[in-house]
């Protein structure tokens, strides 16, 4: 996986790095092992820390089946291929990271995410322990870390990782398909996407390798 920086605005020191998320901040949460992706997770992009399902991804890979975001795609998909529908996610989404100089950017950045999986923000010390900032926090179940200009992190609220208890809809599949190629993607250092022809809904609709790159 590329060891990209990602921009942020705590403090002075202003790039975080994927390594230092992954290998740093999230063991602070039990998250070790996983991977962090940059993809565009529902309404906006976000960092979404995730891992890949093998026999999930095994299953699709002996299917040849890319991964399927665009959601006409996936509609026509889920409808048409009852094996599809009933197939187990190929990746397991565990949460979002918001790396923000305020507790507003933050929450502005991880707001509409709590269907999908716990939400953390990584913000300077000064903010990370104010007192409304602590409440607002244990209120919506936001986990919140401090990061100080020497990149010294530690965490000030574990975030709410109870299961996600609502009924599941297409929408959970997309974002679920949606990481998946972010996750293909960084993984293999190229895009994993599925082709953009029009879903073809009497046929098979879930994209193949056997047109677009392998996975």
């Amino acid at each position: 996986m590329s060891r990209q920086a990602w921009r942020s605005t705590t403090g002075r020191n202003s790039v975080i790095s994927q390594s230092e998320l992954e290998f740093r901040v999230l063991p602070m949460l039990g998250w070790d092992g996983q991977a962090a992706v940059k993809a565009r997770a529902w309404s906006t992009t976000r960092i979404v820390v995730c891992s890949l399902d093998k026999a999930g991804h095994q299953r699709r890979s002996d299917a040849g089946h890319l991964p399927v975001t665009d959601p006409l795609m996936l509609r026509c998909a889920l409808s048409s291929d009852p094996a599809f529908r009933d197939a187990p996610p190929p990746v397991t989404i565990t949460g979002a990271i918001a790396v923000r100089r305020t507790w507003q950017g933050a929450t502005a950045n991880l707001g509409g995410f709590s269907a999908f999986g716990s939400r953390v923000a990584v913000l300077p010390p000064e903010e990370a322990v104010r007192p409304d900032v602590g409440l607002e926090a244990a209120l919506e179940g936001y986990g919140i870390i401090a990061l100080d200009g020497e990149h010294r992190a530690w965490v000030v609220h574990h975030p709410d990782t109870r299961p996600r208890t609502g009924a599941r809809t297409w929408v959970h599949r997309l974002v679920e398909e949606i990481i998946y190629s972010a996750l293909l993607a960084a993984r293999d250092g190229e895009r994993a996407t599925a082709p953009t022809e029009p879903p073809n809904c009497a046929g098979t609709p879930v994209p193949s390798t056997r047109r677009g790159h392998p996975v």
